[in-house]
Formats: structure tokens, C-alpha cells, sequence
């Protein structure tokens, strides 16, 4: 806020009531993640914080945290033994048995894990004991034993070394195991009574395979595919037993897998699914740190696997519903296009194969179209070829300029039919790096835009700035001169490339567009949060409008609104689709909009 920032204010608040001994609760909120060196509760002022937007469950949970009775004190001093609002948190509808069995099954296999620690103490065994303190961490916050979690992240601490574990530090965790036991008998009166089980929605899988080896996450994703409706879950507590699940069976629809898995880890278990070409849909869930678990998901889509996405632990019920009705589609393996050839390529441009398929691109604050992105189709034989491949193909083999003009013909073509229908939008085209070598393009493309009748402001060049590298002095001289024309350059898939703020110093865009790496899940992604929220704070001093693809959910759209960012385009708004489709689509769309795309 400008003048004083909220964590001015807490601090001020915090001061005023030093001579009194007050205390009120203080929760700071924003839209983007805080300080690594600002940590709420620690330094006098704010006790909690919550990222924009704002979730209701998470609100709810920290709401009951701070007004309970003698909630400001006693949460300071030590973490609560057991928290029932974690259950209900995730589990949503869960019941109170169902709530005492995940409790139950806690406890049961914490004391094994504790058992098992003790007998490695001092033994060769010692090494096995961070993962089992991560295990145990993990299944803790599950059930929301925060006490036992903190022990345990200490243990951890101390475990690498084995010789400064005692048996002491073991004692403790039983104690607060113990503790967890007698605390569970209040969940009949924490917890709600569960309603009766959904019926199937036609969006989600009918089939869901868990891979874990902790019982009680795998006993807690059961609940949760119950509570959303999917009617068959399958358990498996490794990776090798879900191999050979999935080589005997048929019907699984969709794998969640664990990463942090003995024996054999998640990424192990990713390469094989690829090895065996693996159709099912797949979810990473892990307690790893983000980064790591980001990591892991660039692994399964560069091996190309249907990856819906990733979930932290532990798991939120209505972040796993949204990721079970996301469709997910495989990014080609290497490999795989060895099947496609450059004369296959120049065969298909001979029997105009190729077509222009459009992406609405909206304001993200009214939802009001107002430009469109020309994304090129393949339909060879009858079947799609992945985008990625042709042009990637036709870069190699001196075919990109030809495949580039017929596309652009479609492309302004398309605009122009949108035109005469009233709607003027602006068009988003692609410009391949390697077309930029071509002095003679900027001609080109205006005469192009000139005979379907189109001014060149109307036409936007996208340029992904990874090709600005390759033949950086005539890309500079063709993208000055579009640029003199009239054209609005943007920057694409921001973020990706090796230079981006030298590109925005030497190139004068008018658009900067944040790549769908960062963008979609970035609620649940500090690190991707925090690039998205830099990125466009700086396109707003250099004057750029920003626009995000990859908007796949409501909370990608409010985290993108909360940021203020410009425009937005991703599945949530709509797909890419033929013309006389989008022309439906536009008319079916209210005159004007609010904030919640509803007709004003």
C-alpha cells in the first residue's frame, strides 16, 4: 500500500499495544510471496500470511487459528499436537471416522517408522534416516500433528551426521505421538458427517492408480478421488509394483505418482512410463521442495508424457479436482519425429495440408476479446501433427519461409472475415527465428497485411527470444523496420531464453508474454509467483503490455488479475479453434462484461 506498507502497520499496531499487553491477531495478505528474510510471527509485527487470491478453506483454517480461545499465546508458544481443520481442509466432506482412520493409520505406521529409526541408531542402517524423518514430516501434515512435525524436522536436521541422533530425540517423538493418540478422540466433534458419494461426472477419470509408499497418503488420496467421485482408485505402495499393475491391466485412466519413493524413486518410474510409450495421465505429488518438483515435471513433459500437473503435500481437495479435469495432452518425445520427413513437409504444402486454427486472447479484467493468436495446424492423412514438430522440421530443412508466408496468408485472411463480422481484434502471429534472416521480410509482410485490407497495427509479431540469438544484427535490422511499418512486436514465451533483458533494452517491443511454464499452478508455485509478479511489474515501467498464456483455472486467471496483468489466453477462456468456430464463439460472447465475465 503506498505511504505505509502492511508490515509498517503491524509494526506500528504492535508498538501502540506494548503498554497495554494486547495482542490482536494480525494476517497480512498479498499477491506476492514475502521475503525469504521475513518470516510472520518472528519479528513483533504480522502473525500469519496469506497469498492473493485469497482460498476460502485456507482463510477459513487460519480464521479458526487465531480466534480461538487463547489463540494469540498459545499458538506462539508451541505447535498445536493435533489440528482437525487439516483434515477438514483437505478432505472437504470427510467424516469423522474416516478422519479418526487417517489419525489411526498415522500413528500405527509412525510407531513402525520410530521402531525401525531406534534399531538403525549407531548402524549402517543410519543413512535410511532422513527419509524416514521426511516420511514421517509428510504424514504428520497430513493429519495436522504440527507438534510432531517440528520434532521431526529436527531430527532430520540432525540425521545426515547419525552420531548426533540420540535415542532422546526418538523418546520426544514417541511423547508426541502419544499425544496425537489422545487428542484423536475429539475428532467425532471436530468433524462434519459426510454427505453421500457424488455421482461420476463425465470430466473425470473412472480409473485412478496412487503410487506411494506412505499408507497414509495413500489412504488420504483414496478419500479425496471418493469425496470428488472417481469410482475405482487402485493402490500401490511402488514403482514396481505399479508397473506391473498397468502391464496386467487396462482401464487406468490416470497414475498419481509420489517422487520421494524407496528403492525406486518417482523419476525412475517417470523414465519407465515413457520407455513403455504410457498413455494414462499422470500427477506428481511430493513434500520436496517446488523447485525440485518443477524440475521433475519439465523431466516428464521432455519425455513426453501426459503430465496434468504437479500437487504438494499435502494435498489440497480442491486442487486435485481441478488437475482431475484438466486435459492433458503428451509433449512429443525426442524421437518421434523421425516418422515425419522434410518431404512428407513439402508434400504437405503442396496439398495445402496446412491450416490456422485461432486462441480468443481477453482482458483479464472484464474477459472482453480483444485480440486473437494464429497457431498453425497439420492434419496429415487424416492425423494431427504436433506443431512443435513441423515447424521445428521445416527450421532444419530450409522450409520455414515457405510454411511461414502460407500461414500468415491464412492467418490475415481469418482477420480480415473477423473484421467484416464487426470484430476487430487484433492478430498475434509467430514469427520463427529463422525467418528473421530474410531483409526482404518486412516487405513482405506488408504487403501481405495490405491485400486482405488489414492496417498493420491491427497485427502483432510474436517472437520467441531464444531465435533472437541465432543472427542477432539482421534480426535487429528486420525487426526495426517491421517495427517502423507499424507492427507491435512481443516478446514470446518470456522468461525462457538466456537474455530476455537484453532483448528488451536492444528491441522495441511493444508486448511482453509470459511464458505457460510460469503461469498455470502458479498459486500452489512461490518461485513461479514470484517471476510472474517481477515480470510484470517491469512491462509496466517499460510501458509493455503483458499478456499470459496458459491460463488453464479460475485461480490462475485471479492470481493473473491480482498481479494486473493486461490479457490472458489458456484453456479457462477457450481453446484454439477453426474460424467459423471462433466466429460462433464471439457471438455467443455478452456485449460487455464485469469481472466475472458475467453480461452487464
Amino acid at each position: 500500500m503506498p505511504g505505509m506498507d502492511g508490515l509498517q502497520l503491524a509494526g506500528a499496531i504492535r508498538a501502540h499495544e506494548r503498554d497495554s499487553g494486547a495482542h490482536v491477531p494480525i494476517i497480512t495478505i498479498s499477491a506476492a510471496p514475502l521475503p525469504d528474510h521475513i518470516v510472520p510471527g518472528q519479528d513483533g509485527g504480522a502473525d500469519d500470511f496469506l497469498l492473493k487470491p485469497i482460498d476460502l478453506p485456507a482463510l477459513r483454517h487460519m480464521l479458526a487459528r487465531w480466534l480461538a480461545p487463547g489463540a494469540p499465546g498459545a499458538a506462539r508458544q508451541a505447535p498445536a499436537i493435533l489440528d482437525p481443520s487439516f483434515l477438514t481442509l483437505g478432505l472437504a466432506g470427510v467424516d469423522a471416522g474416516q478422519a479418526r482412520e487417517l489419525v489411526d493409520l498415522f500413528t500405527a505406521c509412525a510407531r513402525d517408522d520410530l521402531l525401525a529409526c531406534r534399531n538403525a541408531i549407531g548402524q549402517s542402517g543410519a543413512r535410511m534416516l532422513p527419509q524416514y524423518m521426511h516420511k514421517l514430516k509428510s504424514s504428520a501434515r497430513m493429519v495436522g500433528a504440527a507438534r510432531f512435525v517440528a520434532l521431526a524436522e529436527s531430527v532430520e536436521a540432525r540425521a545426515p551426521g547419525g552420531a548426533a541422533l540420540d535415542a532422546a530425540m526418538l523418546d520426544e517423538l514417541e511423547a508426541a505421538l502419544d499425544e496425537v493418540e489422545s487428542a484423536a478422540g475429539a475428532l467425532g466433534r471436530a468433524c462434519r458427517e459426510a454427505g453421500a458419494a457424488p455421482g461420476h461426472d463425465a470430466a473425470l477419470p473412472r480409473a485412478v492408480l496412487v503410487v506411494d509408499d506412505d499408507p497414509v497418503a495413500r489412504r488420504q488420496l483414496a478419500m479425496m478421488l471418493a469425496a470428488i467421485g472417481v469410482p475405482q482408485v487402485r493402490l500401490v505402495a511402488s514403482a514396481q509394483e505399479a508397473l506391473a499393475l498397468l502391464a496386467r491391466e487396462d482401464g487406468i485412466e490416470l497414475v498419481i505418482s509420489d517422487l520421494n519413493m524407496p528403492d525406486q524413486d518417482g523419476i525412475e518410474l517417470l523414465r519407465e512410463l515413457a520407455a513403455r510409450a504410457c498413455d494414462q495421465r499422470l500427477i506428481l505429488v511430493s513434500g520436496i521442495d517446488e523447485r525440485t518438483l518443477g524440475t521433475a515435471a519439465e523431466l516428464a513433459r521432455a519425455m513426453g508424457l501426459r503430465l496434468c500437473g504437479t500437487l504438494g503435500k499435502p494435498v489440497r481437495l480442491a486442487a486435485l479436482d481441478s488437475l482431475l479435469r484438466l486435459p492433458c495432452v503428451a509433449t512429443a518425445a525426442p524421437g518421434a519425429a523421425r516418422s515425419i520427413s522434410a518431404a512428407d513437409l513439402a508434400d504437405g504444402l503442396r496439398r495445402d495440408q496446412f491450416s490456422v486454427h485461432f486462441q480468443p486472447k481477453v482482458d483479464a479484467a472484464t474477459l472482453r476479446p480483444v485480440g486473437v493468436e494464429a497457431l498453425a495446424r497439420w492434419q496429415r492423412d487424416g492425423e494431427a501433427v504436433a506443431p512443435d514438430l513441423f515447424i521445428a522440421l521445416a527450421e532444419r530443412h530450409g522450409l520455414i519461409a515457405q510454411l511461414s508466408e502460407a500461414l500468415l496468408a491464412k492467418a490475415l485472411v481469418g482477420a480480415a472475415r473477423l473484421a467484416e463480422r464487426g470484430f476487430e481484434l487484433h492478430l498475434s502471429v509467430n514469427v520463427s527465428a529463422s525467418w528473421l534472416s530474410d531483409l526482404r521480410l518486412p516487405e513482405f509482410i506488408l504487403a501481405s497485411t495490405r491485400a486482405v485490407g488489414i492496417a498493420p497495427a491491427q497485427v502483432v509479431l510474436e517472437v520467441t527470444e531464444t531465435g533472437l540469438m541465432s543472427d542477432a544484427l539482421t534480426a535487429l535490422d528486420v525487426l526495426a523496420r517491421l517495427r517502423l511499418k507499424g507492427y507491435t512486436l512481443s516478446i514470446d514465451d518470456f522468461g525462457t531464453g538466456y537474455s530476455s533483458m537484453s532483448q528488451l533494452r536492444r528491441i522495441p517491443f511493444g508486448e511482453l508474454k509470459l511464458d505457460r511454464s510460469f503461469v498455470h499452478g502458479a498459486t500452489d508455485k512461490p518461485a513461479s509467483r514470484a517471476i510472474l509478479a517481477s515480470s510484470i511489474e517491469m512491462a509496466r515501467k517499460l510501458g509493455l503490455t503483458t499478456v499470459a498464456e496458459g491460463v488453464e483455472t479460475r485461480a490462475d486467471l485471479d492470481l493473473l488479475r491480482g498481479l494486473g496483468c493486461d490479457q490472458v489466453q489458456g484453456w479457462f477462456v477457450a481453446r484454439a479453434m477453426p474460424l467459423e468456430q471462433l466466429l460462433n464463439w464471439l457471438e455467443a460472447r455478452p456485449v460487455s462484461c464485469n469481472g466475472s465475465g458475467e453480461r452487464t
